[in-house]
């Protein structure tokens, strides 16, 4: 069928990290819709990533999307945030994305290609929280991440995308975070009302399809009208 050639995703092989709800949910859309999808909840460090991509592969014989779905959050004023706090941050929303990429790119480019996926926010283009610093340069550095590794793997066949959610659930807060207030906790301000999980995972799979072959280097902002409210 049409559909199926222009946005079928089954026999892919694909590697979510990250037992974020986006993750949780891409796990389930890909796996219905044929793919071969398997849901990491791992502790993005050095050697976690690169074991479970290695058995990944091991498993499947290649590997034909990384979805990064790992996501932080934490508002913490400026001024009084502990060291510890912003590097928790960075460790899970960038270096575990670099860490990440650094694993399956060669896999990837060995095969004649695949396609990256992170999950992003909306918050690393536009400030929505209060205190948000740290998440926002953790998600803004992971954008520059996704545009740089575009350009350099291109040639590899290998495309890599952002997605940007914006008022959908990403889990449950740390219990050191501060509650500070800022645009997003406006009323009103949700011009389509609260997204979900699977908004963004729909998106995801675009990306990974074949409708999204011309497609690398890009962040795809899903705040549901948030930007404009």
């Amino acid at each position: 069928m049409m559909l199926e050639t222009i946005f079928g995703v089954a026999g892919q092989r694909v590697l979510i990290v990250g037992a974020t709800p986006i993750g949780e949910a891409s796990a389930a859309m890909f796996g219905n819709l044929g793919a071969t999808a398997e849901l990491a909840d791992i502790v993005p460090e050095e050697a976690a990533i690169a074991e479970t991509v290695a058995g990944f592969v091991e498993r499947n014989g290649g590997i034909d999307l990384l979805v990064y779905a790992v996501t932080r959050i934490g508002t913490y004023a400026l001024p009084t945030m502990a060291l510890d706090q912003w590097d928790a941050v960075q460790d899970a929303n960038l270096r575990g994305a670099f860490l990440a990429m650094r694993a399956v790119i060669p896999v990837m480019r060995t095969q004649g290609g695949g396609a990256i996926v992170a999950v992003s926010t909306m918050g690393s283009v536009h400030p929505v929280l209060k205190g948000n610093g740290a998440y926002g340069a953790s998600k803004a550095g992971l954008n520059a991440l996704v545009r740089a590794a575009a350009l350099d793997h291109a040639e590899d066949g290998i495309r890599v995308n952002a997605v940007l959610p914006g008022a959908v659930p990403v889990g449950d807060p740390p219990a050191d975070m501060e509650r500070l207030g800022g645009p997003a906790t406006q009323p009103g301000r949700l011009t389509l009302g609260m997204g979900s999980a699977e908004d963004i995972a729909s998106a995801i799979v675009y990306l990974a399809s074949p409708a999204g072959r011309f497609i690398t280097g890009q962040a795809l902002v899903l705040d549901g009208g948030f930007l404009i409210g």
